[in-house]
């Protein structure tokens, strides 16, 4: 069967992306249409820094597939301001449709530009937030499993869980982490791995603990051009809000633009789609299996008290 056929008999859920990113920000009712074609009926939009969460706020508020998430990402933690933890509290208190993210600890080029210490302090709080208000948290860790395991073996396991945001570690990392209530999360960056290692990755992950995300605008998934949709982006954006040039995950694995589409084309969540196929493809089940236990762990975890969410 066809993507067309089955768009309108399946329910997908982008648990990871960027609709308020500056580049897309401006195409985003055509971005959303365009996703609820493709069956894409949820949307987790991840806040970077306190810049952004106004703009999140907004989108969650106009657009009723948008579930608003609030989080300071460790590349901008140089820049929050002195009050910064209680205006995350407070908004998240006032929200009880947001859940936490994006958070965590990054040893990328650009991440290394904060000193860890903090990074690993600033967590810290964000976790104890999302602990307290019980709302799930969508972490990124580049480079940095061994001293987010340090916080989490120190914390303890999150029963509302944690979000490995756009995961690519390996086996034995996908066991250590699940002890802790984490489920993963796989995005196009994924889809430039070698085959053998992507296969040993997600057949690792229970899959009562898999999950499907854009990480959009960046992330466009290396798969056949005519399976993909994207948008291209602001040219007048501003440059710093990418994270395509951090080109290497946790596992290593280096991550390059497609060479099947246009220069500077930018993903969006209607290309969970296709990331669907492929992942089914390489677990060997069928796509309408992977749709469904995707979608029923998406809305377990995000049917927190006050949740927007529904089956």
């Amino acid at each position: 069967m066809s993507s067309t056929d089955m768009a309108g008999r399946i329910a997908l859920f982008d648990v990871h992306c960027h609709l308020q990113d500056p580049r897309i920000l401006q195409k985003a009712p055509e971005i959303i249409r365009t996703a609820a074609e493709k069956g894409v009926k949820w949307m987790a939009v991840n806040g970077t820094s306190e810049e952004d969460w106004q703009t999140v706020k907004q989108m969650g508020e106009e657009y009723p597939c948008v579930v608003p998430c609030y989080g300071l990402h460790p590349w901008y933690v140089n820049e929050r301001s002195t009050d910064w933890l209680s205006k995350l509290k407070s908004i998240l208190e006032n929200e009880p449709t947001a859940a936490v993210g994006e958070v965590g600890l990054c040893q990328s080029n650009r991440g290394k530009q904060v000193d860890q210490n903090l990074q690993v302090e600033v967590l810290k709080q964000q976790l104890h937030l999302a602990r307290e208000l019980k709302r799930p948290v969508a972490v990124h860790c580049v480079r940095a499993f061994t001293p987010l395991l340090q916080v989490l073996e120190e914390m303890g396991s999150f029963p509302e869980g944690l979000i490995m945001h756009s995961f690519m570690g390996n086996q034995e990392q996908v066991k250590q982490l699940a002890k802790f209530g984490a489920y993963f999360s796989f995005s196009g960056f994924s889809t430039s791995l070698k085959r053998q290692k992507a296969k040993q990755t997600w057949r690792a992950v229970p899959l009562d603990k898999l999950l499907l995300e854009t990480d959009c605008p960046d992330a466009l998934p290396q798969l056949e051009s005519n399976s993909l949709v994207w948008v291209a982006g602001d040219p007048d954006a501003p440059a710093s809000q990418s994270k395509c040039c951090e080109g290497k995950g946790e596992g290593g694995a280096d991550i390059e633009a497609s060479s099947e589409v246009g220069k500077g084309a930018l993903n969006q969540p209607a290309n969970v789609r296709p990331l669907l196929t492929h992942v089914a493809s390489l677990l060997e089940i069928p796509e309408m299996e992977l749709a469904e236990k995707a979608f029923r762990n998406s809305v377990h975890l995000f049917s927190y008290p006050g949740s927007k969410v529904r089956c």
